[in-house]
Formats: structure tokens, sequence, C-alpha cells
């Protein structure tokens, strides 16, 4: 079971927040056995994984290749940061899939682990065509809502599961959007997800590793 934590550029994660957050998120992985992935903001991507044993991903990457290209954020430059992995097409970011089908198997290439957002069912079955390790189906209208998607739509994690696994796909199914207590990651394993995607719910809470804690014992 897994947890992916995006920080997204939150301003508690700002500088030395960043650290805080990632280290309390590594405690409550050693005290709960839980898989917990941590996605700082770009900058802060070598940071963070140079001082850390769970995994880090980047919250996205570029297609453009390596050479003249100032500004692009590159899955091999990534890579060299020490990151594990990154997350792709999220609603905040999305991607056409015609370059995603390129990506991804760069990504793997260089061994990149990818956790790929889809919206809705026929998306994250699309999705799943490219054999990503992780597939995240996240509705877009309930992301900080506060409103979570495994008690607003359940028959959209239960229905995506069922069709994702149904097409062949063998990595993790994680669920996100709203998803702001251990209660709302009950029911989203009780669905058939095999863990969550958040972010808000844990960067604005008052105690990080408390609200971690609670999140990963609710995975069992």
């Amino acid at each position: 079971m897994t947890i992916i934590l995006n920080l997204k550029n939150y301003p508690e994660v700002m500088g030395d927040g960043s650290l805080k957050i990632a280290m309390a998120a590594q405690r409550a992985s050693s005290r709960t056995g839980a898989e917990i992935i941590i996605a700082p903001p770009g900058p802060m991507v070598a940071f963070i994984a140079s001082r850390l044993s769970i995994p880090v991903f980047s919250q996205t990457v570029g297609s453009e290749t390596g050479g003249k290209t100032t500004g692009a954020f590159i899955p091999e430059a990534v890579k060299a940061a020490g990151a594990k992995g990154t997350l792709l097409n999220h609603s905040e970011s999305p991607r056409p899939f015609a370059e995603l089908k390129r990506l991804v198997p760069r990504l793997r290439e260089i061994s990149l682990s990818v956790c790929l957002c889809a919206g809705t069912t026929a998306q994250a079955v699309t999705l799943a065509r490219l054999e990503p390790e992780y597939i995240a189906v996240e509705p877009p209208e309930l992301i900080g809502s506060g409103v979570a998607v495994s008690k607003a739509r359940p028959e959209l994690v239960s229905r995506t599961v069922s069709k994702v696994r149904s097409a062949g796909f063998r990595g993790r199914i994680l669920c996100g959007a709203g998803i702001i207590s251990g209660e709302d990651v009950k029911k989203a394993i009780e669905l058939g997800a095999e863990g969550v995607l958040v972010s808000s719910s844990v960067v604005k809470a008052r105690d990080w590793e408390s609200k971690i804690v609670e999140l990963a014992h609710s995975l069992a």
C-alpha cells in the first residue's frame, strides 16, 4: 500500500519546509511500514533526495532533451538529482497522450518510476496501456475540496479499479482528491485502491507526522 505526498508549491513547503515535512514523512513510514513517496517542489528534489531514504519523486518532467534546452526539467536531470520517479499528467499539469507515449518508455529506460494521473475511468484505462508503476485516479473538481473521492464518488474508484485490472494493468492503482482523513483512506482501500495521492490535507495539517501516520495506519 502506498501514499504519494505531492507537496505542490504551497508556501508551507518553501525552503526548509520541504525538508521538515519530508523528514516527518520518513518517520511516519518507519513507524507504520507504509510505502510513502514524497514529491517536493522541483528546485528541492536534489536537496530532499540527498537526505531521505524514502523515495523522492519529481512533480513532473518535461519531454525536452539535453543540451540547448534552457529551463527544461528533463528526466535525466531528475534522475541525476536522486529522484526515484515522477508524477505525470496531473490535472494541474496535463500532457497530451502522444507525449506521454514517448515519455514513459524514456523514463523506464533510466529506471524512473511513473505515476500517471487520470481524471476519469476511461482515461485511466488508456494510460494503463503505457504500463506505469502507478495510476492515480483523481477527479479534478474534488482536488483540494476536502470532499473525498472515496465518499463523494465511490463508484469512480471501484469502476476504475475493475476496468484497469481487466485491461491487464499490473501496477498499483491509487486514488486522490479531497482525501483528508484516515476514514477517507480506509474507504478507498475498501473500494479496491492500493493507496492514495494526497496533498493539502497533509501540507495544511498542524502536525504533519501525526496526519501522515493517521493516513498510513488506514491503508491496512
